[in-house]
């Protein structure tokens, strides 16, 4: 029942992070966390996810600004160390509740940009990247992903607000990941060690993760884009309550 559990949620977490661009490390961790009761599902995570960064990036790459992905991927490797130190520090159950703290935060702040009405993009791409904040989101990006496996927020809430297009979007994410998740993958094979159970499990998971992907792509041709983001926060929102109520 457990491995059916796994399998079904690394599914549709993929199937989500395909047709909207992030979402696999929130819904993922959560429930890999409820289930293993283990902090050795954010390593199961984290090698999944750089397993799907693999197969995104070939078809996006270059497309990200140069400037931006310059900035926030120096961010993301100060942030490393600091993700390692929270991850050693941290029992299971602070990390359920900072987990639980953080998705209920994102459901909410995103759930209020989907009412609010659309806004002009009144100033030049130029003026929205800049350096210093750019290192900022950088270095929380890379505190989440070696920490708690979730790059993505902080990075996908900063480029919501720019006049990127979808593609520039996609490919910022998909790049970032992909660097921030194999620093975290070698940073925790270095100073935290990874077991072998976890490889494996890892492993298995894969398959039904590329599955996903392609499931994700085709869906998001076919379903309402904004009604399919109701749909997510709703499933982030009730995930992130779960995990409070079985602390």
């Amino acid at each position: 029942m457990e491995w059916t559990i796994l399998l079904t949620i690394t599914f549709l977490a993929a199937t989500v992070q395909s047709a909207t661009g992030f979402g696999f490390g929130l819904i993922a961790v959560s429930v890999f966390l409820i289930l293993l009761d283990s902090v050795a599902a954010i390593q199961i995570v984290i090698i999944v996810t750089l397993a799907m960064s693999c197969i995104h990036w070939p078809k996006l790459r270059g497309l990200a600004p140069a400037h931006l992905l310059k900035w926030l991927l120096i961010g993301c490797t100060l942030g490393f160390p600091l993700g390692i130190y929270v991850y050693n520090q941290l029992d299971i159950d602070a990390i359920k509740l900072v987990v639980a703290v953080l998705i209920i935060l994102i459901s909410l702040q995103n759930g209020w940009r989907l009412l609010a009405k659309p806004k002009q993009n009144l100033t030049p791409d130029k003026e929205e990247h800049k350096a210093g904040s750019v290192l900022g989101v950088g270095i929380i990006s890379g505190l989440m992903a070696s920490a708690m496996a979730m790059p993505g927020p902080a990075v996908m809430l900063y480029l919501s607000r720019t006049s990127l297009s979808k593609n520039e979007i996609r490919a910022t994410i998909i790049t970032s990941f992909l660097f921030s998740y194999a620093g975290a993958l070698l940073l925790q094979t270095i100073f935290i060690g990874i077991e072998t159970q976890t490889w494996v499990t890892a492993g298995v998971l894969i398959p039904a993760a590329l599955t996903g992907v392609a499931a994700g792509h085709m869906l998001s041709n076919k379903i309402n884009q904004k009604l399919f983001k109701w749909l997510i926060l709703l499933i982030l929102m009730l995930t992130g309550l779960f995990m409070l109520f079985n602390l």
